[in-house]
C-alpha cells in the first residue's frame, strides 16, 4: 500500500482541490473524518496573500483538533500558483490523533501535488503560523540559525515519516521509522528475558543521545503490571503474561508501549512511536523472542489480567458464542427413525 495509514481523500475533495489549484481559492482547511480526507473550510481571495494572511487562517486553528492548511500565495512557478502547506498539531490534541495526522501528510501532499507547495510549516501553538511565524521560517531557510521546536518537529517527520499502529490490534503500517540502538544493559536484559531469568523489561528513550536505556527489570506479577506504568513519561515495556488457558498453564510475551495524554512533548511521541517497529523487529530477529501481543496504552488503569488474556486469546469467547449447539424444538420427541425419510437429520421432512 502506497499511503502510510490508508486514509485517502475523498471524491469531492479531488475534485476541489484540481479546481483550487488554477487560483480560485485563497485558502482551505482539510481534516480527517471517518477515515477519510475531507474539505472543511475554504475561502476566495479578498486582498493580497499578506493581507489575507492572518485573517484568515488564525481563526482555523482548533485548540483541540489538528488539520492541514493549504494557503495559496500570490506568487507562481512552471505549475501554476504556489502554495504553503500546512500542518497544525496542536498540544491539547490527543495522541492518537496526532499521529494519524503526522503519518497521512505525505497522503495529501501527493494527492495535492509537490510541485505546487512552496513552502511547509508545522505548528502546536498560533505563534508558530501566524504571519510573523511565517516571516521567522522564511528567515530560518535563508540562513544557518538554529531551528525553532517547531521547524525541527518538521524536518523530523519529513526524515522519520512516523511508524503508525492503530487500535490494539491492527498491525502496525510498513514505515521504516528510526532505529536508536540499544544499550548494553538493555542488551543484556532482554537476554535475560530470553532464558526466563527475568520476567519484565522496561525501556526508555535518551533522546540527547539517540539510544534506548534500561529503566529496570523489577520482578513483576500480573496485578503489579498497572503501577510499573509512569503516568509523566512514556515508556517500553515487555511482560511474560503468565495464565491459565484451557487448563494449561501458558505464557505469552506482550509488548506495551505506554504513552501518557498531554504531559509528553511532540518531539516525545514522534520518536516513541517511529522508534518502535525498528525495536521489536530486533528484538525477535536478534533475541528470538516471539511477541504474542503488541499493545498501546495511555495509562495502566485497564491492565488488568482478564484484560490482558482477552488480548492474548481474543477469539476464545467469540468462537464458543458463535459455535453454540442450539438448543432443540420444545415439548417431548419421539424415537428417532432407523431408516432417513426425505427430510433432513433422518427426519420425515
Amino acid at each position: 500500500m502506497s499511503h502510510q495509514t490508508g486514509i485517502n481523500a475523498t471524491s469531492e475533495l479531488k475534485e476541489f482541490l484540481a479546481q483550487a489549484r488554477g487560483g480560485a481559492v485563497r485558502i482551505m482547511k482539510i481534516v480527517i473524518r471517518n477515515e477519510e480526507l475531507v474539505l472543511d473550510w475554504y475561502r476566495e481571495p479578498a486582498q493580497s496573500w499578506d493581507k489575507d494572511y492572518d485573517q484568515f487562517l488564525l481563526p482555523l486553528l482548533t485548540p483541540q483538533e489538528p488539520c492541514y492548511i493549504l494557503y495559496r500565495l500570490d506568487s507562481q512557478n512552471a505549475q501554476g500558483y504556489e502554495w504553503i502547506f500546512i500542518a497544525w498539531s496542536p498540544d491539547q490534541s490527543p495522541v492518537r490523533q496526532k499521529m494519524v495526522y503526522a503519518a497521512t501528510r505525505a497522503t495529501l501532499k501527493k494527492e495535492f501535488g509537490g510541485g505546487h507547495i512552496k513552502d511547509e510549516m508545522f505548528g502546536t501553538a498560533e505563534d508558530d503560523l501566524c504571519f510573523q511565524g511565517y516571516l521567522r521560517h522564511m528567515s530560518s531557510c535563508c540562513s544557518p540559525a538554529p531551528l525553532t521546536a517547531a521547524e525541527q518537529e518538521l524536518q523530523r517527520i519529513k526524515v522519520t515519516e512516523v511508524t503508525m499502529e492503530f487500535g490494539l490490534d491492527k498491525r502496525a503500517q510498513t514505515l521504516q521509522g528510526l532505529a536508536f540502538p540499544l544499550q548494553e544493559e538493555a542488551k543484556r536484559a532482554l537476554q535475560q528475558l530470553k532464558q526466563r531469568r527475568i520476567n519484565y523489561i522496561q525501556l526508555r528513550l535518551d533522546v540527547e543521545k539517540e539510544t534506548i536505556e534500561l529503566v529496570h527489570t523489577k520482578p513483576t506479577e500480573t496485578q503489579e503490571l498497572p503501577y510499573r506504568i509512569p503516568t509523566d513519561s512514556p515508556r517500553y515495556h515487555f511482560f511474560i503474561f503468565k495464565h491459565s488457558h484451557q487448563g494449561q498453564l501458558q505464557e505469552a510475551l506482550v509488548f506495551i508501549y505506554s504513552m501518557p495524554g498531554y504531559t509528553c512533548s511532540i518531539k516525545e511521541r514522534m520518536l516513541y512511536s517511529s522508534c518502535k517497529n525498528r525495536l521489536l523487529d530486533e528484538v525477535e530477529r536478534d533475541y528470538q523472542l516471539e511477541v504474542t501481543k503488541k499493545m498501546e496504552i495511555d495509562s495502566g488503569d485497564g491492565l488488568t489480567e482478564d484484560f490482558l488474556y482477552e488480548e492474548v486469546h481474543p477469539m476464545e469467547h467469540t468462537l464458543k458464542q458463535a459455535f453454540a449447539k442450539p438448543r432443540g424444538p420444545g415439548g417431548k420427541r419421539g424415537n428417532k427413525r432407523l431408516i432417513k425419510g426425505a427430510g433432513e437429520n433422518g427426519e420425515d421432512s
